[in-house]
């Protein structure tokens, strides 16, 4: 058994020697200085053959442990080959069942944009409390329930090869492929109005045009697990809303969407002022009083009224628009 004593001095002196030939010529040299190794022996081939026993002692013990080595890393490398081949079949599992869910996943009904005014003006229009009365409790409980809708998951939805999420100047597409696939394999091609994302070779995944423009410079993709293409989009328009991600495809409802909560302070000035206004009317509205642009036209009535003094507007029924009240609010 090796004597492991001295361990500690020979390491000290392998590593001011730097290496091994340096440690070796300066122990060759100690013997030589030192003691009578050299000058001691009457026959050279005696202290050759000496310093030839020892080193084939642990030339021995040395291939023993670069054989032991080599089949311990043999053998993790055959089991790490083993885990990526189930962590493979595994995902590729995953995949298919993933793409099966999306497939059999009930369609968004779509929203088409030229019907919504006619929709707002149905709501607008007060029923009379006759008719109000006479509507079947079903038909009142089902506009309930369909006022109770969550909405939707990350503002966004899902086709059957992508999901996609969005804030209000940002979206987010993932696109679940084929696992252990590598970036090169991938075609991304993203345009102000068009999108292009597949594999080489195959046919692509998603080939339209986008619901709205979006600024190229400022978008990027990741390959993500070797198994997700994930798109990041920057909108051109980062005050609107996306009811689908591409064009075609089914839309969600934008006003079940929930805001992102940001600090105002975090807007440009333009938007913050933008924003600001909105949430002074939606509270004022909420409280039945009147909205900024409301406030506006009532000043620009008063100095009208100072202005002529001779017209009596004590009669006048004034309408300042956006209210079904008439517009008979307390400005004061």
């Amino acid at each position: 058994m090796a004597d492991d004593r001295l361990d500690g001095v020979y390491l000290n002196l392998a590593q001011q020697a730097g290496s091994i030939e340096p440690l070796l010529d300066s122990f060759f040299g100690f013997l030589l200085r030192k003691t009578d190794f050299y000058t001691g022996i009457a026959d050279e081939k005696e202290a050759e053959k000496m310093v030839m026993k020892y080193f084939s002692k642990y030339s021995k013990q040395g291939k023993k442990k670069r054989e032991d080595e080599a089949e311990k890393n043999r053998l993790a490398d055959e089991e790490r080959k083993t885990r990526a081949a189930e962590k493979r079949k595994k995902e590729e599992e995953e995949f298919q069942r993933r793409q099966e869910e999306m497939k059999s996943q009930p369609k968004i009904e779509e929203v088409v944009e030229d019907e919504e005014p006619k929709i707002e003006e149905v709501v607008d229009e007060p029923m009379p409390a006759a008719e109000e009365a006479e509507k079947p409790a079903e038909e009142k409980k089902e506009e309930e329930e369909e006022d109770n809708t969550p909405p939707p998951p990350g503002n966004g939805g899902s086709t059957d090869t992508y999901t996609w999420t969005q804030t209000l100047g940002a979206v987010e597409v993932s696109i679940p492929i084929r696992p252990g696939t590598k970036s090169k394999q991938c075609v991304v091609d993203m345009g102000v109005t068009k999108c292009k994302v597949g594999l080489k070779g195959e046919p692509p995944i998603i080939d339209g045009l986008w619901k709205d423009k979006i600024r190229p410079d400022e978008c990027m993709w990741n390959l993500v697990d070797n198994k997700m293409i994930v798109l990041t989009l920057e909108k051109h328009d980062q005050m609107k809303w996306w009811s689908c991600c591409i064009q075609g495809d089914p839309e969600i409802d934008t006003k079940k969407i929930v805001p992102e909560n940001s600090k105002l302070s975090d807007l440009d000035g333009e938007t913050r002022q933008t924003v600001e206004k909105m949430m002074f009317d939606q509270r004022q509205k909420a409280a039945g009083k009147p909205t900024s642009d409301q406030m506006k036209q009532h000043d620009l009535l008063e100095k009208f009224k100072q202005a002529h003094p001779e017209m009596d507007f004590s009669k006048a029924n004034v309408n300042y628009g956006g209210s079904s009240s008439g517009g008979n609010f307390n400005f004061g």
